[in-house]
């Protein structure tokens, strides 16, 4: 027994100085998010926690098995107790292995078994200390990985199906729900383990120590699991609803502070208020409802270790009477009782959690249900990537954005064979739409408001796939092209210009990873925007603010302009890019414009006839059709392309 009792002190030293050596693993930062393909394989707990602890598994191990270590030490506490009743106190001889205590005075039994005692539970506050910590950090990495591979699978998903989501509820599925989904993998694994380890240990020792006081606590486990089990199915319908209208809160509360000036303009002040009361009201009464259905059995949970510790002592009084059970036997059982309930009682409540996580990964689950486009990386096989701007073709292409300001890129044809699309059923803004756009070819298009000018941008870079038909570059159909390989070729301004809260500087490098001072600079020259820049203090390196609201309209659209110049691609789409300008501004960015894109093929959306004399061609966009306008008296100016690009350089 003695070397059994050594070889467990060996083995807990062992396990808390691994405990300690994985605090060195934990504070290496996960970099890659598990894939949104790993977890759509499976999407019960078991694949959810398989795909999230699979790159920590064996820190998840040592967890699990400090688990159990502090499991035994919590087994082995109540025992010193029976040494001092049994053996100190009631006079009972002592076990071989304990036979250098007899002889010794009540007293110094106390103590020795005192001390004992403490030094388990110091032991076991050390397993313990280390068991939360691992798996607290076990949460916080699988949430951290979790939001990653959630996030990287949206920014691979068209914005026309995520657009369906506010950006507040996309928000609290990122950050919430992927924290309860975390949460509730680490609760389940703190929880059971440890748990059934504990009740599994205490009925086998009770039932050494007595067998029919263990039958008492025994029956108190189906009357716990039948709570749960009642608790249960409406907990769950009770948390989906309140995870429903939380997102919901988030949306409204982003979009009513992204229109604060609207608010302002409009004297909308209490009307918003009232608003957010309202929404912010239906949520908290639905927190309220799921916390209710949580909380309603509590009553029935703290009565029933009460039942099974009355019980226990008029059982147990007749046991030790009639000599089947000693004192200290007695003592430990109810001490064993006592502790009984708390893992029975964990094991019930783990629905609660299990339930709020469910409601959670329901959320995650339908963004992971986006079909992605196809990323360019699983189209390229390893160490074979392409340099950017090429295409499987004939057509060389340059990389873009390398040393070629002074002779842009050669343009490349753009083809569009029989496109149709249409934003709700029905109603198609592109019927069958045919195009052919020669390599390096200026071309204007026109039409109404709403005829689907910028969706058609928009299906030109992918950021929306046609219901029918082909789009080709380059002789290439785009939709065959691995992602990076088309965004080298395609570069798109948009009306309202995407811009971070950096600064100039930053937004405009932002067209091309790794551009150098030198080359953010020639952009910025080229587009205009040193001119307006040299007007701060700062230069290049000013803030522009949140979605770059610090500088006006116009300068805005030349950082964008600056960007997609510095991305340098065959190919660029302008939509309204001097919407909104006095006529002096318009005039110069066109002509920098015209200087800039020389040999690119550039498709440009206006309303502006004035920019449509400009353009080699001129194509009209109405009831789902694209039409040449045929060219009027200023119309058929190419040559002035020519002659101005030349005066603007």
């Amino acid at each position: 027994m003695l070397i059994i009792v050594i070889a467990a002190a060996v083995v807990v030293a062992a396990s808390l100085a691994a405990g300690l050596a994985a605090r060195a693993r934990i504070a290496r930062r996960p970099t890659a998010g598990v894939t949104a393909a790993r977890l759509g394989q499976d999407r019960r707990w078991g694949g959810f926690a398989r795909a999230l602890l699979a790159p920590d598994r064996r820190i998840a191990g040592l967890a699990l098995w400090l688990m159990i270590v502090d499991t035994a030490l919590a087994l082995a506490a109540p025992w010193p107790l029976q040494l001092v009743v049994d053996y100190g106190l009631g006079g009972r001889p002592f076990p071989s292995w304990l036979r250098p205590l007899a002889g010794l005075p009540h007293l110094a039994v106390a103590g020795i078994a005192a001390a004992a005692g403490l030094i388990l539970l110091g032991i076991g506050a050390v397993a313990g200390y280390q068991v939360a910590y691992l798996t607290g950090a076990l949460a916080e990495r699988m949430t951290l990985r979790l939001r990653l591979g959630l996030l990287r699978h949206l920014m691979r998903v068209s914005p026309a199906r995520t657009a369906r989501f506010p950006l507040g509820e996309l928000s609290s599925r990122l950050g919430s729900d992927a924290g309860q989904i975390a949460d509730a993998v680490s609760a389940v694994i703190e929880t059971i383990v440890p748990e059934v380890a504990l009740l599994t240990g205490m009925i086998v020792i009770t039932a050494l120590l007595d067998w029919r006081l263990t039958l008492i606590a025994l029956a108190l486990v189906p009357l716990y699991a039948l709570t749960a089990r009642l608790r249960n199915r409406p907990l769950r319908s009770a948390q989906q609803h309140s995870r429903a209208l939380s997102g919901r809160l988030n949306a409204l509360t982003t979009d009513q502070l992204g229109m604060l000036p609207a608010v302002h303009v409009f004297d909308q002040a209490e009307a918003e208020a009232g608003r957010h009361a309202e929404a912010a009201g239906a949520a908290a009464d639905a927190a309220v409802r799921a916390l209710d259905a949580s909380a309603r059995f509590r009553p029935v949970n703290d009565i029933l270790p009460g039942i099974g510790l009355a019980a226990a002592l008029v059982v147990g009084t007749i046991e030790v009477t009639s000599g089947r059970l000693s004192v200290g036997g007695l003592l430990v059982f109810v001490a064993y009782l006592a502790s009984l309930t708390s893992p029975i009682r964990a094991l019930a409540g783990l629905s609660a959690v299990i339930a709020r996580g469910t409601a959670s990964r329901d959320r995650v689950t339908e963004l992971l249900d986006l079909p992605p486009l196809e990323p360019a990386a699983a189209d390229e096989p390893a160490g074979q990537a392409p340099a950017p701007g090429t295409v499987p073709s004939a057509v060389p292409v340059a990389a873009p954005g390398r040393g070629r300001h002074a002779a842009a890129a050669r343009g490349l044809p753009i083809r569009l064979d029989r496109v149709s699309y249409q934003h709700r059923p029905g109603e198609p803004v592109l019927d069958r739409v045919s195009l052919d756009l020669a390599a390096g070819e200026l071309a204007c298009l026109t039409g109404p408001s709403g005829a689907g000018k910028s969706t058609l941008l928009s299906l030109l870079t992918r950021l929306a796939d046609p219901a029918s038909g082909r789009i080709l570059v380059g002789g290439q159909d785009i939709a065959a092209l691995p992602l990076s390989r088309l965004r080298a070729l395609v570069t798109l301004v948009p009306q309202e210009p995407w811009l971070w809260s950096g600064t100039i500087a930053e937004n405009i490098g932002y067209g091309l990873t790794g551009a150098g001072r030198a080359e953010i600079a020639a952009a910025a020259e080229r587009a205009g925007v040193a001119g307006f820049a040299a007007e701060f203090a700062a230069g290049l390196d000013t803030p522009v603010g949140e979605h770059g609201r610090q500088l006006s309209v116009g300068q805005r659209r030349r950082v964008a302009i600056a960007r997609a110049l510095l991305r340098d691609t065959p190919v660029l789409l302008l939509d309204e890019p001097t919407a909104g300008l006095d006529q002096a501004t318009e005039d110069r960015l066109v002509r920098e414009l015209l200087a800039s894109t020389q040999g690119k093929t550039v498709l440009l959306v206006t309303h502006a006839e004035a920019l449509t004399r400009f353009a080699d061609r001129t194509l009209r966009l109405a009831a789902g059709q694209v039409t040449d306008r045929p060219p009027g008296p200023i119309d058929d100016l190419a040559a002035d392309r020519r002659v101005l690009a030349g005066i603007a350089s």
